[in-house]
């Protein structure tokens, strides 16, 4: 079991605290470097800043597993996903090297699973613009 305990002076969002427990630091606008960058004084007002709607709109779950869907797809039938090879080179190492790294961004760069996780956010940017008004559309990115 994990307890947390936060302490404000100001109430905060409970619930939107529980959106983002166990999310990747990606997730949430680069948070580890912007911290170590000194770049956030309070966590309160920066989970509070319009970037994050997107992390505790209702729908969101639904995205990132239908973006891991997208990712665990071949760019051709035989070949492993992208999310199949970063598995494995996980299991055979923790530590993956910088130019293993910079290979996986180019071959996702140029992959049929960019295209359609860049599609498929653009679409939900789409339907729940009225929701998420912060975000650029696709015709305007």
């Amino acid at each position: 079991f994990f307890f947390f305990f936060f302490f404000s002076k100001d109430p905060f969002e409970v619930s939107n605290i529980t959106q983002i427990f166990g999310l990747h630091q990606q997730f949430m606008n680069s948070l580890e470097d912007r911290f170590d960058s000194g770049l956030i004084s309070d966590f309160f007002s920066y989970f509070r800043e319009p970037w994050s709607l997107l992390l505790y709109h209702d729908r969101f779950p639904e995205l990132r597993a239908e973006i891991m869907e997208l990712l665990g797809q071949p760019n051709q039938p035989g070949e492993q996903s992208l999310s199949e090879k970063v598995c494995q080179m996980i299991d055979e190492d923790l530590t993956v090297e910088e130019k293993t790294k910079t290979a996986l961004a180019e071959e996702y760069a140029g992959s049929l699973a960019k295209t359609a996780v860049e599609n498929r956010l653009f679409s939900y940017l789409s339907y729940n613009k009225y929701h998420l008004p912060h975000y650029a559309g696709q015709n305007m990115a």
